[in-house]
């Protein structure tokens, strides 16, 4: 029981507490988009004549607020307006906030007097074009590149007592633990996307994409000494997609998709690491796989209301396969760039995940039911005031007797017209833990939550210990930019167990005599020099409770600091 309680623990450390860092992609890929601007230069005098193509070019950008960053969809229908005679040049930028979410400025320059056929790019004819490949009225083929590299430092990791805490885990390997310890690691990954429109009265389109990554470790990291390195498929799929703005001024849109992808549900709560990196992937901290190992996602939207249904089956570790397969169902109905509420339905189909109760008894995933609501409301874009998040959920299973229930809540205020347009906020979470009193099984089961720092990875150090189950999580956090390009993220941290009874966590923390988890205080600095390059530190300072102190003796405080670059284009 021991050794399958561990390897549960390692599941959840890997599907979850490494995902800090982005989609190989890009780094904003799957964030959520708040707001869509245009930017416009030599627009024409006749205002008549301004205002057609204005409406030709922003009818031919179908991307909407509070959906997902998609760099290839972005990529593609900046080529469709550049395809446009009168337009000379395109481009956008990414511009993050202080809620989370990211604005999308879309560069237009016109052409001063006359117009112009945009010729077709080809790379074997105009090298300048790269990584575009070739660029038409209705098709466009692409390569993505990305490549980044990361230090990461420890001073007593494991809070210094690896031994308790690890005990049983077929990952360790001569793991960091007392005092300091280092390694280094990184990727490569490049990949080509294409898409082409075959019926176009209908503006349907074909498109599909395949990325290959490769990735290394050396040094002694949290579980091993052992150097790696490792190559693999990234994304692998193909689809349909179509839609446009209507005469009478409503928009739809659909898309079918199958493959290796990733998926994000929300802002992650539930699903976003469907991916497992580290043991013989190595890269376990800077986290660049995301895809899913299948994906099969159905989308309409129609103006503010979009439906989607997916099926998903998550990438995991061969030694961790749990042949989990979730089906889904999503609606959001959002208010332009200012408000969006959402519901969804989840089903595990099929999944060897365990749940265990103090009497013995092992449920399965399977038969699991999780039902999800969900709303976010902010200010438009560059306005100061009230922000705020609030998601819940609730879980049982057909199999046997499951009530668990999570929510959080998050306000804030964006004061965007002040100097370092701060935004200050705090977040309450609660995941329900087991109540050992009770016949039915209350334990969270959090999927595949997690993302970066702002999203649901809590805490850089305290996330390895605890995984968004039989949790309750104060966090204070302001968000700055000292000057332009340079964001920084100060976080405090506060975690309680609601439950002392704590078997399907960390195996040393099964059976807790106290409450506090402990403290962490973050600082994670953001350099977006561009929209390829960009650089970023974190450093946490972890302080354990009582929850930890008293049934592993010799704690000390767990300090670490961790700083990579990236480039993609």
């Amino acid at each position: 029981m021991k050794k399958v309680l561990t390897l549960l623990l390692v599941l959840l450390v890997y599907t979850q507490a490494m995902g800090q860092s982005n989609n190989a992609l890009s780094i904003y890929e799957g964030e959520r988009i708040q707001s869509i601007q245009f930017a416009y230069s030599n627009l024409p005098t006749d205002s008549a004549r301004a205002t057609s193509e204005k409406q030709q070019i922003e009818s031919r950008f179908l991307v909407q607020p509070y959906s997902h960053f998609n760099e290839f969809q972005i990529t593609y229908y900046l080529a469709q307006i550049k395809n446009l005679p009168f337009v000379e040049k395109t481009g956008y930028d990414v511009v993050s906030l202080g809620d989370g979410s990211v604005n999308i400025i879309v560069n237009v320059q016109l052409i001063e007097t006359g117009f112009a056929t945009s010729p077709r790019s080809n790379i074997f004819k105009d090298i300048q074009s790269f990584p575009i490949i070739y660029s038409a009225p209705s098709s466009l083929l692409t390569f993505k590149l990305a490549a980044s590299e990361m230090g990461y430092s420890n001073n007593n990791a494991w809070f210094a007592q690896p031994t308790p805490l690890l005990t049983g885990n077929p990952m360790v390997d001569n793991p960091v633990g007392k005092g300091y310890t280092g390694w280094v690691e990184g990727f490569a990954m490049g990949g080509i996307y294409g898409i082409t429109r075959v019926i176009p009265k209908w503006n349907f389109h074909l498109y599909g994409g395949a990325s290959y990554i490769v990735s290394f470790s050396a040094g002694r990291e949290l579980f091993s000494d052992r150097s790696r390195f490792h190559g693999e498929i990234e994304d692998a799929f193909a689809g349909l997609i179509g839609g446009k703005k209507l005469d009478n001024g409503h928009e739809y849109s659909y898309a079918l998709l199958y493959g290796r992808k990733q998926f994000v549900l929300g802002n992650g709560w539930l699903i976003i690491n469907t991916s497992m990196n580290g043991q013989e992937r190595a890269a376990l901290q800077i986290n660049p796989r995301w895809a899913a190992r299948s994906l099969l996602l159905g989308t309409f939207r129609w103006d503010k209301f979009l439906i989607q249904g997916f099926q998903l089956k998550p990438n995991e570790l061969p030694i961790f396969y749990s042949r989990t397969i979730l089906n889904g169902l999503d609606v959001q109905l959002g208010s332009s760039d200012r408000m969006q509420l959402g519901a969804s339905v989840i089903n595990a189909l099929r999944s060897d995940v365990k749940y265990y109760q103090p009497d013995g008894t092992v449920h399965q995933r399977k038969g699991l039911w999780v039902y999800n609501l969900r709303l976010y409301g902010n200010q438009p874009t560059g306005q100061p005031g009230f922000f705020y998040k609030t998601e819940g959920g609730y879980q049982t299973n057909s199999n046997f007797r499951m009530r668990a229930y999570a929510w959080y809540v998050q306000l804030g205020w964006n004061f965007a017209t002040t100097v370092g347009k701060p935004a200050l906020s705090y977040r309450f979470a609660y995941f329900s833990g087991d109540n050992p009193k009770t016949q039915a099984y209350e334990r969270w089961d959090a999927l595949y939550t997690g993302g970066n720092g702002e999203q649901w990875v809590q805490g850089s150090n305290m996330y390895k210990m605890v995984q968004n189950s039989n949790e309750m999580t104060h966090m204070m956090q302001l968000v700055y930019s000292p000057v332009r390009k340079i964001q920084t993220v100060t976080q405090l941290w506060s975690f309680i167990a609601p439950q002392t009874n704590n078997l399907g966590g960390n195996p040393g923390l099964s059976v807790m005599q106290s409450h506090y988890y402990g403290t962490e205080l973050n600082l994670t600095v953001k350099y977006f020099h561009s929209r390829h390059w960009y650089f970023h530190l974190n450093t946490a300072l972890t302080f354990p409770g009582n929850a930890i102190k008293d049934i592993v003796p010799g704690t000390k405080n767990w300090f670490c600091l961790m700083a990579f670059a990236r480039y993609s284009m």
